[in-house]
């Protein structure tokens, strides 16, 4: 008697969880086989082949890389902030000239991952990664040797072409390797380094420009880059899902590491035989090299819904760049600190962050649950949910209404206590909120933008890159003369009524997000059914100016 497929599936399930629970042994390990395994298939079990076959300690090694990786940005950035003294007097320029290097080096950031990580989405993650570091070194060596401005500045162009795309790649990895459910924890841990290096990269700077020189902050940055390939060359696994699926179609050429093979191996060992013969018999996806296109990101940044987004953002980082950018000036003028006490003030922002980095992320998962629950939506482990018809954009942003707040109410505080020139603990408390408020805020809306841009998640990060390295280039760029026209006070009083501003687009997107992307999905529909009506009229007109001969010997081959 044939067997039920649905019982047997259910029989086989209950067989493989019988067979764990007998091999689990005193101290809870299990023999021959590691939890992670076990985890994969009844997941694989229950609900088909997974998302991805990583196991979650690879997640986590995957994670923690990309975030270690993405500190070269804001390192490059602000690790010699502190020297900008010393280094205008070697080069025999006004600091203020000095200070250009860092908005040209945004500008230059924000415009080149559009093209290293939006070739990532199609020539793999891998490849890109080790351009950018390649780049990124040459560029530090040759800072550590320049003398002169003109070299400057245009070497700190090179250095921001090659480290700004790590931020991109960052979040695409994670969109490789998570699923809407557990995106939250990931992306909060791989935005950590971007967001903690503002907060540390300046207080490394000051140790190296007060003991080693202002040279060292560049050779630094050589030695941090070389440890990266290192690792990355033969370790980190090639997740591009157009070049290796889920993981699980072998990698080729330069995609191909040790940890990727292993995860494959790992996979298909506990594969049933007729799959695991086909699973390692296939050969890998051969993308093609294609050219990067800066284009594909226009239609990120012109679809309505992400370009608020991109501008709450961008507008939300840029006050906390001002805020970094404002640091040595301000606190030189009020409390005559020296240049390492200097880089030692960032701890406080740095703390934020890394308080955020260590709750928020869980708080955003579990709200998902929450919606989901309320919604009998069910969460399959290791699948990716259907969001057509699910309120992603209230289920992120509900957790970012508080922090806005926080973030908000940490900026006027900022700019008051310096203003009324209080204990140095009030604008260090100050930077504590704002490192909060704005690493939640910004962790979330680049969780939301992956979300609705899960087939290009490297272009519509290099499209929030984009917005919001040029938008800190004008902040950083105006609030020193803000300060001196209006007030420290009222200069950062300004900026928060911009956020309060902000908080508006907030429940908008909340309130119009999901009927915007209903919108927007049957706009595709009726343009793919065009293009399909259209392809069947042209089929037709060929057919009917056949000879009657031919169209009659057609139909009888077709019968």
């Amino acid at each position: 008697m044939k067997q039920d497929p649905v019982a047997a599936a259910k029989e086989q399930e209950e067989e493989v969880r019988s067979e764990a629970v007998r091999d689990v042994d005193s101290e809870g390990s299990v023999s021959g086989r590691s939890r992670d395994e076990q985890e994969l298939e009844l997941a694989r079990t229950a609900t088909g082949p997974p998302y991805s076959i990583f196991t979650p300690r690879a997640k986590i090694f995957i994670v923690v890389a990309v975030s270690i990786s993405s500190l070269i940005s804001p390192f490059g950035g602000t690790t010699f902030l502190p020297a900008l003294e010393p280094l205008a007097r070697d080069l025999h320029v006004t600091p203020t000239l000095i200070n250009l290097s860092l908005t040209t080096y945004m500008i230059a950031q924000g415009i080149a991952p559009a093209l290293i990580a939006g070739m990532s989405d199609s020539n793999g993650r891998r490849l890109s990664y080790i351009i950018c570091f390649i780049i990124f070194m040459i560029a530090n060596i040759g800072l550590a040797l320049q003398t002169s401005y003109a070299a400057l500045l245009c070497l700190r162009m090179v250095q921001a072409f090659g480290c700004s795309a790590a931020i991109a790649l960052s979040t695409a990895v994670v969109a490789d390797i998570s699923t809407s459910a557990e995106r939250g924890r990931y992306m909060a841990y791989a935005t950590a380094g971007l967001l903690l290096g503002p907060a540390f990269g300046p207080t490394i700077g000051g140790v190296f420009a007060e003991y080693l020189g202002w040279r060292w902050t560049f050779w630094f940055l050589v030695i941090f880059t070389g440890a990266l390939l290192v690792v990355f060359i033969p370790f980190f696994p090639e997740t591009c899902h157009n070049v290796v699926g889920n993981g699980s179609v072998p990698a080729q050429g330069i995609n191909k590491s040790l940890v990727g093979t292993w995860q494959r191996k790992k996979y298909s060992q506990n594969l049933p035989v007729r799959d695991d013969q086909s699973t390692s018999s296939s050969p890998g996806l051969k993308p093609k090299l294609s050219f990067p296109n800066p284009l594909l990101m226009l239609k990120v940044l012109f679809d309505k819904e992400s370009s608020i987004i991109l501008l709450y953002n961008g507008f939300f980082f840029t006050g906390m760049m001002m805020v970094v950018g404002s640091v040595p000036t301000l606190f030189t003028e009020v409390y005559g600190l020296s240049t390492l006490h200097v880089g030692l003030c960032y701890i406080a922002q740095g703390a934020g962050s890394m308080a955020s980095t260590l709750t928020m992320g869980q708080v955003v998962d579990w709200n998902f649950r929450r919606h989901a629950r309320r919604l009998n939506m069910t969460i399959s482990k290791g699948k990716q949910q259907d969001l057509a018809d699910f309120p992603i954009e209230r289920v992120r942003l509900q957790i970012v209404v508080p922090t806005h707040i926080v973030g908000t109410l940490g900026i006027i505080l900022f700019g008051w206590t310096l203003h009324f020139e209080t204990h140095l603990a009030g604008p260090e408390v100050a930077l504590f909120l704002i490192g909060f408020g704005v690493s939640t805020a910004f962790s979330i809306t680049n969780t939301l933008l992956i979300d609705l841009h899960r087939d290009k998640p490297a272009t519509a990060t290099a499209a929030v890159n984009f917005v919001r390295c040029l938008m800190s280039a004008a902040g950083a760029a105006a609030i020193i003369p803000m300060c001196n026209a209006m007030g420290r006070g009222w200069a950062f009083t300004f900026l928060a009524l911009i956020y309060v501003v902000l908080l508006g687009a907030v429940f908008w997107i909340m309130a119009k997000g999901l009927s915007w992307r209903k919108q927007a999905a049957e706009q595709v529909r009726r343009a793919n059914e065009r293009v399909h009506n259209t392809e069947d009229a042209d089929e037709k007109s060929v057919d009917e100016s056949k000879h009657p001969i031919e169209q009659q010997a057609a139909q009888v081959k077709s019968s």
